[in-house]
């Protein structure tokens, strides 16, 4: 009987493929394996207590603020934490959602910029304070009003050597009460006219606002009279018409006997007595 013939390279091709699979698994595992050692460590490093936060820092001449700042930072940051998210780790910290709640918090803060150092683990807060610009009373409460018109709340301080500001709606902690606009008129007003010699603004009164844009005010001084001013008023030309009037009509010793002064018209002042 004749025999079938069998290639002398078939068992070496045989036994080529099996070596190459077991060095196809052994390299696959390897990989898995690598994987499974960096996916632990840095499991590890995210959760364990090696990259906690050890302090924040924060800088403010106000040490009473400065410790209710860092509170409640530290609060929050607990309050975040999960089993699931180590949000006390300093790479894994929400830092937008921890300055978020902290300018809802502290409406006296107009910014915070938030700095990670790995190395020592502490954050620090770099924080710029809004810088009360008048104040304004509701219902026997007082606010600090910032020079961005926001409402500061009413468990500060109050500066009763600020102007007043009158006839605002200071419901809202934290929100602007005055645009921009109106912050920029109502500080060139007090620049201009805290610059004439016997005049202190004591008080802004808001006799006319609409929609976002006062339209007029009384101008309260420290004598007692009042001054009446309009939005269309050049507030620095109408100044120099006062300082006219003052050295022209209205000597020093008959200040304190005016009741106001109207610079509503341009070039023009009117004046009573009481």
């Amino acid at each position: 009987m004749r025999r079938n013939y069998i290639p002398k390279t078939y068992k070496k091709q045989a036994k080529t493929k099996l070596k190459s699979k077991s060095r196809s698994f052994i390299i696959e595992f390897l990989k898995f394996l690598i994987f499974v050692i960096i996916a632990g460590g840095c499991g590890y490093l995210l959760y364990s207590p090696i990259l906690n936060i050890v302090k924040f820092e924060v800088i403010l001449e106000d040490e009473i603020l400065k410790d209710n700042i860092i509170s409640r930072t530290q609060s929050i940051v607990e309050e975040q934490t999960s089993w699931w998210y180590n949000n006390k780790n300093i790479l894994l910290l929400r830092a937008n959602k921890l300055e978020k709640v902290l300018l809802q918090e502290f409406p006296q803060i107009k910014s915070i910029t938030i700095k990670r150092h790995v190395g020592n683990r502490i954050i620090n807060l770099d924080i710029i304070l809004r810088t009360p610009t008048f104040y304004s009373c509701a219902d026997g409460e007082c606010y600090n009003i910032g020079e961005d018109g926001v409402n500061m709340g009413n468990n500060l301080a109050i500066n009763k050597s600020l102007p007043e500001i009158k006839g605002l709606s200071l419901e809202k902690v934290g929100e602007g009460v005055l645009s921009d606009r109106e912050m920029i008129w109502l500080k060139n007003i007090l620049q201009e006219y805290n610059k004439i010699d016997n005049i202190k603004i004591t008080a802004v009164d808001i006799k006319q606002k609409v929609e976002y844009s006062i339209v007029s005010v009384f101008v309260y001084t420290e004598k007692g009279y009042y001054i009446m001013l309009d939005l269309d008023t050049d507030v620095i030309y109408q100044a120099q018409v006062l300082k006219q009037v003052f050295i022209s009509q209205i000597p020093v010793e008959r200040q304190d006997s005016l009741e106001y002064i109207d610079l509503r018209i341009k070039d023009r002042a009117y004046y009573k007595f009481k």
